[in-house]
């Protein structure tokens, strides 16, 4: 059965080394093989500027410009089909046009935010695989970027609470603000830090609840969040957590104008990841294989969790050089979950014999320093 939102079609025209590339005829499963440097991680890149944000490379748009011949924009063009019928997506940047960064859906320009209403997009890149042993910053992005996928007003919360949060240090470095101002930014503030807040713990509680009906490789693992205005003391006990957090941020004004920084903040999280439910054992401890489960077994439980919050339509997913790292139990695992899912899974790697497994149901493309 094919997937119930594909990308049949996908055009590069002057995309870092894609100076005019196009793909038809794209099935469920597609395979981008070729040496390094030949040009298959960077049409996943493209792909993924059609989810919210800057892809997964988190790269400048003036970076991404072709430096193969003297131009000022680029363009990707994807034709996604439906079981009704099959749209075109466009997303154009040109540096002669102040920076201009449109995206368009049959030629009506739309907001980065309604991507989302369209197709998602997610993926595990080789840095990903790294997550368990990052800092608690690392974490928190990368859990905030699956939570883009599934509450699509995460993505435009955070990014108004960290305007709101630039604009109270500027008005605290200056010394001159007007005292009721600053006080409707920091209920601003509070507002959205507490939605956030809801809005995280909701996610990791259904995360959990997934991940122990996933089958792994492994012990199902659990996730512990703690965000520290959630420690917040008060001598009034009556007091909300948003009420708590507003003194705290008045209380803090001296303070955080001396640091230049926002010393409580909803970004201030623990995020702990365990390889079991008895929490006995932090997954940074395990093994590589028993970390690679880990991680397949979060992706794959976000995934079924994105399929079912938008009524069953399938996400797009990439998968870039992990192939090559995963062993043949791993492989065989990832393959039938990936079936099970319904999905269009786009893979890059060096070879076609990592993906002898799927060879049947799989459009193969070799990419040979394609310009």
């Amino acid at each position: 059965m094919s997937p119930n939102t594909r990308i049949t079609k996908v055009s590069l025209m002057n995309f870092r080394n894609h100076l005019n590339t196009t793909l038809n005829d794209l099935g469920t499963f597609v395979v981008l093989n070729g040496k390094n440097g030949s040009g298959k991680t960077n049409i996943l890149e493209a792909l993924s500027l059609f989810s919210p944000g800057r892809g997964f490379k988190n790269a400048q748009f003036t970076d991404i410009i072709s430096k193969n011949q003297k131009v000022l924009s680029f363009e990707i063009r994807i034709v996604v089909a439906y079981d009704s019928g099959e749209i075109e997506i466009k997303r154009n940047f040109s540096l002669d046009k102040k920076n201009k960064n449109l995206v368009f859906v049959d030629n009506e320009k739309i907001a980065n935010s309604q991507l989302l209403d369209f197709l998602n997009i997610i993926w595990i890149t080789p840095i990903m695989e790294k997550v368990l042993l990052q800092s608690n910053t690392e974490k928190r992005n990368f859990f905030d970027r699956l939570i883009f996928n599934i509450n699509k007003d995460h993505l435009k919360n955070h990014s108004k609470l960290q305007k709101l949060l630039r604009e109270r240090l500027f008005l605290l470095r200056s010394n001159k603000y007007d005292e009721n101002w600053l006080t409707i930014i920091e209920d601003k503030i509070a507002n959205l830090s507490l939605i956030i807040f809801n809005d995280r713990e909701i996610f990791f509680s259904q995360l959990n609840n997934r991940l122990k009906k996933t089958k792994i490789l492994s012990n199902a693992c659990e996730i512990n969040v703690n965000h520290e205005i959630s420690k917040i003391e008060s001598n009034q006990k009556s007091k909300s957590l948003n009420e708590k957090y507003k003194l705290i941020l008045t209380k803090n004004r001296k303070l955080d104008a001396d640091l230049n920084r926002t010393s409580l903040s909803i970004n201030k999280v623990k995020i702990d990841i365990y390889n079991n439910s008895k929490k006995n054992i932090e997954a940074k401890e395990c093994s590589t294989g028993e970390q690679k489960s880990i991680i397949l077994s979060i992706f794959l439980s976000v995934a079924k969790m994105v399929k079912e919050k938008n009524n069953d339509r399938s996400p797009i997913i990439l998968i870039d050089e992990a192939m090559a790292h995963l062993d043949s139990d791993h492989k065989e695992f990832l393959f039938s979950e990936l079936s099970n899912l319904n999905s269009q899974v786009w893979f890059s790697g060096v070879t076609k014999d990592l993906f002898e497994n799927i060879n049947d149901q799989t459009d193969f493309f070799e990419m040979k320093n394609i310009v």
